[in-house]
């Protein structure tokens, strides 16, 4: 079934001459289809106005915008028009050649970073069509690895000119003076300002896109979107030859004159552009990051639109006051103030004002802004630590937060999924230990008094409730919540599906779960294929996990998932971009594949783009992408089986995030490894770690939840502890500065586990009751706000007193 959307009078008018047979992609406003023209039986792509689009004279001026400059442009490295069709109600339909290929953002997931020759014949052809594109007067303003075919012989082909704009005095500009269309992570500086383009911003994209082909990383990775918009005024990127070798002079010099911040500065245009990359051209240095202007881009509190997605900025507005977040509009006319505090960024403060996103894509898979509001909490009392379970329980699983999402053993079996087992009353579940570990006791746990577990994704969060029903909220861009539908919700208010479930795991924007009976479903976002039903089409509902497997714990990565059957064994299906699924291939897997090696895993962390697990020693060990030293090998390759983490460390918890991990070792000792760019790994520095390092603290912590850029802790008392970012309010201590050591959690609450995945956390008390605290503009904290949250708040879900 087509899932979404043009009107059915648009498809209805192409049927007689076209036979509509797949979905190709879709963006904010169009959908593209693959058709056959009947007359002559070729394969075509036609764009279309989405349904909710049809009536917006804006998006349909555009495409015949698109329309009428792509017509212009009869170039091989240019996807050509051959028609544009006046529907009547059904809209405006753009007819194009059908590509032959994948685009450059499908060959980075899956094939991971190119080699330097290919990455100077992609960047040559692009460069050409841009090219042909400035001598007609026409800036794209929207190069990035998703416009960018690669043709089955090698071919790239630039595409989407929807938001291409005339460099002349158009009669009818749709943009006007003061207002930054694009998307931010491949915007250059002046386009965020929303000055006059010239062909020099298209060269700082195209740079950009270089470095990613280079480094498989997409520029910022992992920021929100003000840091975005500030790193691509402020901050460089770092010389691609610290991150590999035998990358040609000639190519870096040329992405180092293609990537300076100051316009004047860069390569006067694409022919410019070609001659560096043949070495033609005087040799530049990688430009150095500049200090931060006294007036600094500044934003509020409400809007993240996501860094790959188009995003109009209007800065004509940037002197209004603060605004409180407001409900979501028509997404035709989609404007959110944002304003808030920034926190200390490189010892910079950064000044608050209002800037106005006006989003015309999915939300944000990643973090937002944050809020200074503190507000009245009921605090749960604590109780007394109970011995810890005996090590005969069930396997456990640590999610993207490190917490457990564990099956009791025990579950009966029925044909219909049951209500949840109870699981041990511990902060981490307790693991099978195949062979000694040091004698040094584990701290003993806080005892929880309810069997209440939550997960949280990277825009939504998940409640398994007593009774085995599961509740999620926040954003539900791709069906991630599991309600049926695509509306987001700002408090827990239905519960997903009818089903029973014993573990829930949330990733990017996908959610997961297992029953008593040890079937997986998976629901939401399926692009990669990580909701393991054979299939690449997003679910609104839970799809059953194809296969027979005896599943006792489930996680959820950015597009993969991964899962521990009854004997230990690891299965994982998604994305394998950067060997996250460790099954020593390389390639996405939409349906589970088994972990290469005779690993048996006690507990499993999905991070981003990599994943880890604990065996029956303690050991730890990871594998998939490794820049920054995620896999804690002393290496920073990508690895697609699993490595062993170095250290003689003997650990009994894990948890993984955007580019970092952390681990409880048998004293209650918390190490991290990977990234450290604001301080995550807590070990008062800012330096990124190959191999494990201490946090400093002299708490006992049982276990470990880790976020994009932050890393939480539960101590053996019950009293959660926070380090790393802090702008949006993460660290839950009433504050938004970061910080590289721990900092407590304010209240008095007595937590049993926590979870954290982006930019919030949630947690659950031994009283069973739930709180968030963070980032919330897509209702993620479950307070029925979009309020950020700088503590915890507590989320009511249905039937709770």
């Amino acid at each position: 079934m087509l899932n979404a959307e043009p009107a059915p009078a648009a498809l209805d008018a192409l049927a007689e001459d076209y036979e509509i047979l797949r979905e190709l992609g879709r963006g904010g406003t169009a959908v593209v289809y693959l058709a056959r023209e009947r007359a002559t039986g070729e394969e075509v792509a036609i764009k279309l106005v989405r349904s909710q689009f049809a009536d917006d004279d804006e998006a349909r001026a555009r495409l015949a915008r698109e329309a009428r400059f792509v017509a212009q442009l009869d170039h091989p490295n240019v996807v050509p028009v051959r028609a544009v069709l006046e529907l009547g109600d059904g809209g405006v339909a753009l007819v194009m050649s059908h590509v032959s290929g994948r685009t450059l953002r499908e060959i980075l997931r899956e094939d991971g970073p190119l080699e330097p020759a290919r990455v100077t014949n992609v960047l040559r052809d692009v460069a050409s069509a841009l090219g042909a594109a400035h001598d007609m007067g026409i800036v794209h303003r929207d190069v990035k690895p998703e416009n960018v075919f690669i043709t089955d012989d090698e071919r790239a082909v630039l595409a989407d000119f929807g938001i291409a704009r005339s460099m002349s005095a158009e009669a009818q500009q749709l943009t006007m003076h003061g207002v930054a269309i694009g998307t931010p992570a491949y915007m250059a500086p002046e386009q965020i300002d929303g000055e006059d383009l010239d062909p020099r911003a298209d060269i700082y994209s195209l740079g950009l896109l270089g470095w990613e082909m280079l480094t498989g990383k997409r520029p910022f990775a992992g920021e929100a979107l003000y840091s975005v918009l500030y790193h691509q005024k402020h901050v460089q990127l770092d010389d691609p030859r610290t991150r590999l070798e035998g990358v040609p002079p000639a190519l870096v010099s040329a992405l180092a004159g293609a990537v300076e911040k100051q316009r004047d500065a860069r390569w006067t245009g694409a022919d410019a552009f070609r001659s560096a990359l043949e070495g033609k051209e005087e040799p530049r240095e990688w430009p150095a990051s500049e200090p931060a202007a006294s007036a600094t881009v500044r934003l509020d509190r409400a809007a993240r639109p996501e860094p790959e997605s188009v995003v109009a900025i209007d800065w004509r507005e940037a002197m209004e006051p603060a605004l409180s977040p407001s409900p979501w509009r028509s997404l035709t006319r989609r404007r959110v103030a944002i304003g808030s505090a920034i926190g200390a960024l490189a010892a910079l403060a950064l000044v608050v004002s209002a800037v106005r996103i006006h989003s015309r894509d999915r939300t944000l898979r990643e973090q937002g802004v944050v809020s200074n509001g503190a507000i009245a909490v009921n605090d749960a009392p604590r109780s007394v630590a109970l011995p810890t379970p005996p090590a005969s329980a069930a396997p456990s699983v640590a999610d993207s937060a490190g917490m457990t999402a564990s099956r009791a053993p025990e579950a009966p079996r029925t044909t219909e999924p049951p209500p949840v087992t109870p699981v041990a009353a511990t902060s981490a579940a307790p693991r099978v230990v195949a062979s000694p570990v040091p004698a040094t006791p584990a701290p003993a746990p806080v005892a929880a008094n309810s069997r209440v577990r939550v997960s949280v994704g990277g825009s939504h969060s998940c409640l398994l409730a007593e009774d085995g029903r599961t509740f999620c909220w926040g954003g539900n861009e791709r069906g991630q919540l599991g309600t049926d539908n695509v509306s987001r919700q700002s408090a827990p208010l239905a519960p997903v599906s009818g089903a029973r479930f014993a573990a829930i795991a949330s990733g990017m924007s996908h959610s997961c779960a297992i029953t008593a009976d040890g079937e997986a479903y998976c629901w939401g976002d399926n692009d990669a294929g990580q909701l393991g039903d054979g299939t690449t089409s997003s679910r609104e509902s839970p799809a059953r996990v194809a296969g027979r497997h005896d599943f006792s714990a489930i996680v959820a990565g950015s597009a993969h998932t991964c899962a521990l059957d009854a004997n230990g064994r690891t299965w994982c299906w998604g994305s394998d971009a950067t060997g996250q699924l460790g099954d020593s291939r390389n390639g996405r897997q939409s349906v589970p594949v088994a972990v290469a090696g005779d690993h048996r895993f006690t507990a499993i962390a999905a991070g981003w783009t990599f994943t880890c697990a604990l065996d029956g020693n303690g050991d730890a060990w990871c594998w998939g992408s490794d820049g920054s030293g995620e896999l804690g090998d002393s290496a920073t390759a990508i690895q697609h089986v699993p490595v062993r983490v170095r250290g003689s460390h003997r650990f009994t918890s894990i948890a993984a995030g955007s580019a970092h991990a952390c681990a409880i070792d048998t004293t209650g000792s918390a190490w991290c490894w990977g990234s450290n760019s604001s301080g995550q790994l807590g070990d008062g520095t800012a330096d990124s770690r190959l191999t494990p390092v201490r946090v400093k603290s002299s708490a006992r912590f049982t276990s470990v939840a880790a976020g994009a850029v932050h890393s939480c802790a539960l101590a053996s008392n019950g009293d959660t502890w926070c380090w790393g970012s802090n702008v949006y309010g993460q660290l839950g201590n009433d504050s938004n500065t970061d910080s590289p050591v721990p900092v407590r959690v304010a209240g008095s609450h007595t937590f049993a586990s926590i979870r954290a995945f982006g930019s919030h956390d949630c947690a659950v008390t031994t009283a069973g009751e739930t709180f968030c605290w963070g980032y919330n503009l897509d209702g993620q904290l479950g307070d029925g706000t979009r309020s950020h949250r700088s503590r915890p708040v507590y989320v009511q879900r249905p039937g709770a007193s």
